[in-house]
């Protein structure tokens, strides 16, 4: 295994983990405990994960966003399938609405066939489907964020008011049955609800590691949301909480 491959399995393992020894990591991976330090020094260095004395753990995101290089290499299996399942709802002939991250990324990599209008405040997403002749693309203009790609502000909102879709999908970093769906980002919550509130039908994208999350700007309740699609290693007493609220679609 090359030293890249194996620093993102570990990564990925802190993530699911929330912590490991250098000691567990390296019987893990089968390499020295001095490899294995090399690995996460590196790590640490790229702000991926936070060391501390014996071992590392995951960076918590309730407070920060990664940026999107960082985040493609988490639970890319999952979010797949979730884009897979997310694009099977978009019907030919539909204006949908999508928002920034690597999870909504899968979604457009399964639209390219359709033939739809798509708005969106994220640039990776319209450069995936930029080469679609039969898909019409409306970008909104806004503030950048460079780390993540997407546009934020009072522009952004202003455009997005003016419009109406029939189906918005919104990637979050928190969901909580409690306090509903967050992001870190002040502005970029801001943008957020305002797409849910043009959509006739607002559904939300988000891997299992973001259920039970709360994080620092609420979008919206539950209740606004018209559906979660999550993959099968979601907490079942998390689901069962939520789908007291809203529908809750699980990918296997």
């Amino acid at each position: 295994m090359l030293p890249i491959e194996r620093q993102v399995k570990i990564k990925e393992y802190l993530v699911e983990k929330g912590f490991a020894s250098v000691e567990d990591l390296s019987k893990l991976f089968n390499v020295s405990e001095m490899t294995i330090r090399r690995d996460l020094d590196e790590l640490h260095k790229q702000g991926l994960i936070q060391r501390i004395y014996g071992g590392a753990m995951a960076n918590d995101p309730a407070f920060f966003e990664m940026s999107v290089m960082a985040k493609s290499t988490q639970f890319s299996h999952e979010k797949e399938k979730i884009g897979q399942a997310a694009a099977e709802l978009v019907n030919d002939g539909e204006t949908i609405l999508m928002d920034s991250g690597t999870t909504t990324l899968e979604i457009a990599k399964n639209l390219k066939y359709k033939k739809i209008t798509l708005i969106t405040n994220a640039l990776n997403v319209a450069i995936e489907l930029a080469v679609c002749p039969q898909i019409e693309i409306i970008v909104a203009g806004g503030i950048l964020r460079k780390a993540v790609l997407n546009t934020v502000g009072p522009q952004t909102e202003s455009f997005i008011n003016d419009v109406r879709v029939d189906k918005a999908f919104i990637g979050v970093e928190g969901v909580h049955p409690d306090t509903g769906i967050s992001v870190p980002d002040l502005l970029n919550a801001h943008s957020k609800r305002v797409m849910m509130s043009i959509a006739h039908q607002s559904i939300v994208v988000a891997d299992h590691s973001k259920l039970g999350r709360n994080t620092t700007n609420k979008i919206a309740s539950l209740e606004d949301v018209d559906m979660i699609i999550t993959d099968s290693k979601a907490d079942p007493s998390i689901v069962k909480q939520l789908q007291e609220k809203t529908f809750v679609k699980i990918i296997e």
